[in-house]
């Protein structure tokens, strides 16, 4: 496929949490044409954004949808499970940014190393749903993680099946980095290093000059943008109307067909999510 313009925002109003504003806020970033929209960001959650990814995923058809995760007071097993849950939903349309914020070193990359790893503990083919012969899954394809790290010890498996995504899309921001290879997507500002990852999205405000960032992207320098709004109902159709050239046609599937993003190579070699057999 073409190589996508990726347009992300970061959305931390704390009156996200309320439902007909945060319906209002999803409508006008797929409207737009966003990629993702990020609920919350580091140093700023005044919600619980895995709980808010869950009543979007279902309002939502295009739109990915990334849950910051603090990895100070959050627990592998609960996150895995959640965002399975949850990408299930949204039919494979769910992202993930763990954010340190004052976690002890490397608490973070653990976190994701976990759940990564409860994520592979299914096979992509381990449902069998066999009715008449009263077996539901392969039992030989579903494995415990036993995975331990310096501040996680999660045996597993986790009672979730393996999500659409095959693992959600990780999302690192360099304002608040973690030392993770692999992620799909990092957020940096200009001047500073980029996280590694597979896409680079330039951060930048609402009056970017739009002529440069397409040079930028042609010349292969950055992937996108990611633009943190304060004001958001104003600006996603601004911002959206504004960049519109940018933007080419998506690809049917899920977030990572749509925007050309593999497993991350930490990941299992399985070829994806879950396959249920009376859809697939």
């Amino acid at each position: 496929m073409t190589r996508p313009f990726i347009l992300s925002a970061s959305v931390a109003d704390a009156t996200l949490a309320v439902p007909d504003h945060a319906r209002a806020v999803l409508q006008a970033a797929e409207g737009a044409g966003f990629d993702l929209l990020m609920l919350g960001r580091s140093g700023a959650r005044p919600f619980d954004a895995q709980v808010i990814v869950a009543w979007a995923a279902p309002v939502t058809k295009t739109l990915g949808i990334v849950a910051t995760v603090p990895a100070s007071n959050a627990h592998p097993f609960h996150v895995a499970r959640a965002l399975s849950a949850v990408d299930f939903l949204a039919a494979g349309r769910i992202g993930w940014s763990v954010v340190p914020e004052g976690a002890p070193v490397g608490m973070a990359e653990d976190m994701v190393a976990a759940a990564r790893a409860l994520w592979d503990g299914w096979g992509s083919d381990t449902l069998i749903l066999d009715k008449a012969g009263g077996r539901y899954l392969d039992a030989l394809k579903v494995r415990a993680s036993n995975h331990e790290g310096p501040f996680f010890k999660v045996a597993g498996p986790v009672n979730a099946l393996r999500p659409p995504l095959g693992h959600p899309l990780l999302v690192v921001d360099g304002d608040d980095p973690i030392a993770v290879h692999d992620a799909d997507i990092a957020l940096f500002v200009e001047g500073e290093p980029a996280p590694q990852a597979t896409r680079r999205l330039l951060k930048v405000n609402a009056d970017a000059d739009v002529a440069e960032l397409s040079r930028r992207f042609d010349a292969g320098e950055i992937d996108g943008a990611h633009f943190t709004l304060d004001d958001a109902l104003t600006l996603l159709p601004q911002i959206g109307a504004k960049l519109a050239a940018l933007l080419t046609p998506r690809p049917a599937g899920d977030l990572r067909a749509r925007l050309g993003l593999p497993l991350p190579s930490t990941a299992s070699n399985q070829p994806g999510g879950a396959v249920i057999p009376e859809i697939a």
